[in-house]
């Protein structure tokens, strides 16, 4: 007698059982989770451009602060060799807004950047003051804290108010987030002395 033959169900269970793996991989792949993958990776931001030497966050708030201050500043001073000296890229930014020189912490000294100023003309002169900067969302958000007080003049020793500038950086660059509007800007001096390489003018 013989043997019957293997019922033909077997083998085709067996060759389905591969295919089915390979069409569920495929799948992935090229749909389901593959896709949500891609438009996720889609709507990340592309990263921050604040890359400019010329638009820090700390020269950006120095001219925030400048130029929304009543009475307008028109030339500026920078407490060197102090805490509250302003950084390089702080003080390149009063030197582009206007005749600046570095202010000794030394009396005598003082009084010699006074008589300078008085010798000029009766333009109000700032002593801008650097108090720190903070930053959060990995360095894209910047806190500057400012200050200051007027040297010289019929403002002398009238102190500027402090301010906590926000400065931002998105696909933009960088921006301040928490502007003023800008103060009335008078004359501009006809101040054409030398700025200060080192120490009082």
């Amino acid at each position: 007698m013989s043997a019957s033959p293997r019922p033909p169900y077997r083998r085709t269970l067996r060759a389905a059982i591969p295919f089915a793996v390979l069409a569920t991989s495929l799948a992935a792949a090229c749909g389901g989770d593959g896709s949500s993958r891609k438009d996720v990776a889609a709507d990340q931001p592309t990263g921050p451009t604040c890359t400019s030497a010329d638009t820090t966050p700390v020269g950006l708030a120095v001219r925030e602060y400048i130029t929304t201050l009543t009475p307008f500043p028109q030339r500026y001073l920078n407490a060197a060799g102090t805490d509250s000296a302003l950084p390089e890229d702080g003080f390149k930014m009063l030197q582009e807004k206007g005749p600046s020189y570095f202010y000794s912490s030394d009396p005598k000294a003082q009084q010699q950047i006074k008589d300078k100023l008085a010798s000029v003309g009766p333009y109000a002169s700032l002593l801008v003051v650097y108090k720190g900067k903070t930053e959060a969302d990995s360095g894209n958000t910047v806190t500057v804290s400012l200050g200051g007080h007027y040297v010289g003049g019929q403002h002398d020793g009238k102190v500027a108010e402090v301010r906590a500038i926000i400065v931002q950086c998105d696909t933009a660059g960088w921006r301040v987030t928490n502007p003023k509007t800008p103060a009335t800007k008078p004359a501009a001096p006809g101040d054409s002395a030398p700025k200060a390489p080192g120490g009082p003018a």
